[in-house]
């Protein structure tokens, strides 16, 4: 008997579910990346985990963010006795594709061994407590869409008087410097360890010369006279008690000359500010007396 159209049941088709066959790669070639990108969205501490074209991860970049211990490198992991049971406990249960898969050929970018999911875990396991943990989270992250902050790392200065310590003891090595140059020396070096320079901290400006003498600038020398610092630099050289020498940004542009460094010397100074140190020729008593002397003979 011929049914209409509208009064005709409808059998519905049943399709069966094939089960998936594992992948297999003997020749371990270099898995064609036509249906997935070769990186994925999981990211561990900072690094970005590559992904094969079945969706296995690159267990090379889980041992790179693990910090690369040479010990705990895939090719060591999977020797073991507890991996291998568990690899064939997940080919047994028809984990699809294949659990593991290692890639000797094809483009560097391409090798490596890539696990699944499940052992990514126990790599991460056998690696380190934290770094399991890591991984934990990473995946969690990659579910939820959220991206792992950072852990942000612990920046370790040294203590000032630690490192002053240090850097005086290596100036107290060195030849042909004074007490007070290499007291400069040692604060320099503990403001560039510690950020903090020691002679500004306990406002000195300048160390006072191992002698009795009252060593003064060319400022200072001429302020009783009434003479600029221009003028007693001009004085001292057409004395021939110095020599005008443009230096560095940290020299002085003076030199004392044989018969100036009879009443003169060199001295580090701190800069304003405690960044770095100037050289500056300061001059002594008798540098003052000479210059008293020239001008009483010029007023004469």
């Amino acid at each position: 008997m011929r049914v209409s159209g509208k009064s005709k049941s409808r059998i519905p088709s049943i399709r069966t579910r094939v089960p998936a066959r594992a992948v297999s790669n003997p020749e371990n070639k270099v898995p064609k990346m036509n249906n997935l990108p070769h990186t994925s969205s999981l990211t561990i501490l900072n690094m970005k985990i590559r992904q094969d074209a079945e969706g296995r991860y690159s267990l090379n970049d889980c041992h790179r963010a693990a910090g690369g211990d040479p010990n705990k490198a895939p090719s060591e992991w999977t020797k073991n006795d507890q991996t291998t049971a568990l690899i064939e406990e997940l080919e047994v249960s028809g984990n699809s594709p294949t659990p593991l898969n290692i890639v000797k050929t094809g483009p560097n970018d391409g090798r490596g061994t890539y696990v699944a999911k499940e052992l990514v875990y126990a790599y991460a396991m056998w690696i380190s407590p934290a770094f399991h943990l890591a991984v934990i989270r990473a995946f969690d992250a990659m579910v939820m869409g959220r991206v792992p902050a950072p852990k942000r790392k612990r920046v370790r200065t040294t203590a000032v008087d630690v490192a002053f310590r240090r850097c005086k003891n290596i100036a107290d090595m060195l030849p042909n410097f004074d007490e007070n140059q290499r007291l400069l020396m040692a604060a320099r070096g503990a403001y560039k360890l510690s950020g903090t320079n020691p002679l500004e901290l306990l406002d000195v400006t300048s160390i006072a010369a191992p002698t009795q003498d009252n060593y003064m600038t060319p400022t200072e020398l001429g302020k009783p006279l009434g003479l600029s610092a221009v003028i007693v630099n001009r004085q001292l050289r057409d004395a021939d008690l110095q020599i005008h020498t443009p230096g560095t940004s940290g020299g002085s542009d003076w030199t004392a000359t044989e018969a100036g460094k009879e009443c003169s010397r060199m001295f580090d100074a701190t800069r304003k500010g405690g960044h770095g140190s100037q050289q500056v020729l300061r001059w002594s008593e008798a540098a003052r007396r000479f210059l008293t002397a020239k001008a009483s003979g010029k007023a004469a």
